[in-house]
């Protein structure tokens, strides 16, 4: 039965301690401890808790007390990363042999602990040793056929996303191995002081970072594709607070100054076995996972472009733009350091307008399995889809809202308070520089106190109204009342008053270009003629690389956004 053990207990000889670190996600917690405890050969569990909400700390406090199987539980009252906590559970561990496996990962093969345990057994120069891993599904998808590297420091994942083959199911040396499924001896692990916690609190690279300290004291790393695991990938929601490219090139830094002798030496791998293939995934029914590879093609992915992630200088942010016009598009060609990397558009040739425009590699008319699977860092949306939204920062990306995108949606709110990932509002005018100076200079009093106003937007979406007003109160620092002279189909001409100075506004669609002309009247003017500023789209690439941008909080810019379109939705019901 299940029992809970002190830290620091007598090793038991040819025991293996299941390692397993667990934050949320109970279903699949569920499926990888009962694969797992079906499994032959001598094994106990060792779960640590990184601070689940979701129900996971009964399931384990039943598990304690049901399993056949010994078991360990380990809490903690936060997140702090891999590295700590895998080396807390080898801590409490009474194993010969440390098997570190994901919560997501499944053991359909009853016979793989105890042929993993066989190989480090046999041959006391094998310190670790890795299973095949499959994705879930029937089509037989390498999730990860071993750990690989190129002689210059390139890393990798063997054969992710294609079909798996012979050349998948051998026996052979490896650089490094991922910690979803990474079997250590025991002595091996504490000789080599186990995982660096410098790479806490975000859990990436740690795993190649020890293989890499086993492999320089002269031991051997081994992939044993002769058995296999499932791996679902990717379903863990962590690291908030951090952004993860900008981890993984200062990672990456670290361990080719490390271990450069050791990626030179070997074992190494051509670069097309690393080639990262993105998959699509629907695991919605976990009893019936699906899989599929989305494209066939090389220098697509996470690993496959590290090389570049990893250089002293700032690299592109991958984008994605979703059901976004031709000013969106013109404004994002326009920020440097970004690259568009995937489109989705309902209309058929709106999106391959936008596949000529930028030259993409992904392009859907799936909105959702575009954000859902395509590999980036950002993703800007253009319409009213706040289910993208949520999916984007769920996956802890960076999110753009144009203002056709934007609704009082509290599971968006609550999703961009959660996330790692940082949600915004495109503002493009309120966030332009010079209506920032006409707005400083008038309430400096540059002009006296103003009299009068004029406003004129042509624009070319149709939050054209909300944005004059937007401007309007930026400018004079006040709430807009609204008196309406002229409403058309394409045209709003009306008087209103700001922090009690009348003007007249006028709105225009314009075909081609958007132009905001704001001149305020007293002792004096002041003008301005000002087309939009990317400014919201520069700041949102910098923040996906990972730098200080004070943006406006989500739930404020929805409040404000609202309270616009209700004036101007009063306006145009006047006329």
């Amino acid at each position: 039965m299940g029992e809970r053990r002190l830290v620091n207990p007598t090793v038991v000889p040819g025991l293996v301690s299941v390692v397993m670190l667990v934050r949320n996600r109970l279903e699949y917690t569920r499926l990888a401890v009962g694969s797992l405890a079906r499994a032959s050969g001598d094994l106990e569990f060792v779960i640590v808790d990184n601070a689940s909400q979701d129900g996971t700390a009964d399931y384990l406090d039943e598990l304690a007390g049901t399993c056949e199987r010994p078991v360990t539980v380990l809490r903690f009252a936060d997140d702090r990363g891999g590295a700590e906590r895998r080396n807390a559970g080898a801590e409490a561990a009474r194993g010969e042999f440390l098997f570190f496996v994901d919560n997501d990962v499944v053991a359909d093969d009853p016979g793989v602990v105890e042929a993993l345990a066989g190989e480090l057994a046999a041959d006391q120069a094998v310190a670790a040793v890795s299973p095949l891993l499959l994705f879930p599904g029937d089509d037989g998808l390498v999730q990860c056929a071993g750990g690989g590297s190129t002689g210059d420091g390139r890393i990798g994942l063997v054969g992710r996303g294609r079909p798996v083959a012979d050349t998948d199911r051998v026996r052979r040396a490896q650089t490094w191995a991922p910690t979803a499924a990474l079997m250590v001896r025991r002595t091996s692990f504490r000789r080599a002081g186990g995982f660096d916690v410098a790479f806490d609190p975000v859990s990436l690279c740690e795993d190649v970072d020890l293989c890499c300290r086993l492999g320089a004291a002269g031991e051997r790393v081994l992939y044993a594709g002769t058995v296999a695991m499932r791996h679902f990938e990717g379903t863990t929601i962590n690291h908030v607070g951090h952004d993860k490219l900008r981890v993984w090139k200062r990672h990456m830094r670290v361990l080719r100054a490390r271990w450069s002798e050791v990626f030179a030496a070997g074992p190494r791998h051509p670069a097309a076995d690393l080639d990262w293939t993105p998959v699509g995934k629907d695991y919605r029914d976990l009893s019936r996972p699906r899989v599929w590879p989305l494209v066939q093609a090389a220098d697509r992915g996470f690993f496959t472009s590290d090389r570049a992630l990893a250089l002293p200088g700032p690299q592109d942010v991958r984008v994605l733009a979703v059901d976004c016009g031709p000013a969106t598009h013109l404004a994002l060609r326009t920020v440097p350091g970004m690259r568009l990397v995937g489109v989705a558009d309902r209309d058929p040739t709106a999106l391959l307008a936008a596949v000529r425009a930028h030259d993409v590699p992904w392009a859907m008319r799936d909105a959702a399995r575009l954000v859902d699977t395509v590999p980036c860092e950002g993703v800007v949306i253009g319409s009213h889809r706040p289910d993208l939204a949520v999916v984007a920062l769920r996956r802890g990306l960076h999110v753009l809202l144009e203002p056709a995108a934007i609704s009082d949606d509290a599971e968006l709110v609550d999703a961009a308070r959660s996330s790692e990932g940082r949600c915004a509002v495109v503002r493009p005018w309120a966030d332009h520089p010079e209506l920032a100076a006409l707005g400083r200079a008038v309430a400096a009093g540059r002009i006296g106190a103003p009299t009068r106003f004029t406003a004129r937007l042509e624009h070319t979406d149709r939050e054209g109204l909300p944005h004059l007003l937007d401007a309007v109160e930026r400018v004079l620092g006040g709430n807009v009342g609204t008196l309406v002279k002229t409403v058309s189909a394409h045209r709003v001409r009306a008087t209103v008053a700001v922090a009690g100075v009348r003007g007249a506004i006028e709105t225009t669609a314009a075909a081609a270009r958007s132009r905001l002309r704001v001149t305020v009247f007293g002792d004096g003017e002041l003008s301005i003629d000002i087309g939009p500023t990317a400014r919201p789209y520069a700041d949102f690439v910098e923040a996906a690389r990972g730098g200080l941008v004070r943006w406006a909080g989500l739930g404020p810019a929805v409040a404000r956004l609202v309270r616009w379109r209700d004036e101007a939705a009063a306006t145009t019901a006047a006329g």
